[in-house]
């Protein structure tokens, strides 16, 4: 019994490391995307969605950054879904890339 209970906080102990690192992947991947020095972004909440994001096709697992208000203009706010091995799956609204630039290269 001992021996079952030692393997199960082992798999717990592996689960949350895998689970942090993918969460420091998307992290990172959304600093990549905003660039440097980040916009204001407002008030920011993430989100693993273990089961799939039903808005996204094919239901794919991913972290979901949430932003708002936002200081970028004709973004109010912004959404970004991030796969769980750091890969940009989708952001709303569709050209914030472009946005961005923009907001950077006003200097703001």
């Amino acid at each position: 019994m001992a021996r079952l209970l030692w393997y199960l906080a082992i798999a717990a102990f592996i689960g949350a490391l895998l689970i942090g690192a993918s969460y420091v992947a998307a992290y990172s991947a959304v600093g990549t995307m905003l660039g440097a020095p980040p916009p204001k972004m407002g008030k920011r909440s993430q989100e693993l969605l273990w089961k799939g994001d039903p808005d996204l096709p094919g239901r794919p697992r991913v972290w979901r950054f949430s932003f708002g208000p936002t200081m970028i203009p004709g973004a109010r706010s912004v959404t970004i879904w991030i796969d769980l091995m750091g890969k940009v799956v989708q952001v709303e609204p569709k050209d914030l890339r472009g946005r961005l630039a923009g907001f950077h290269d006003r200097g703001i």
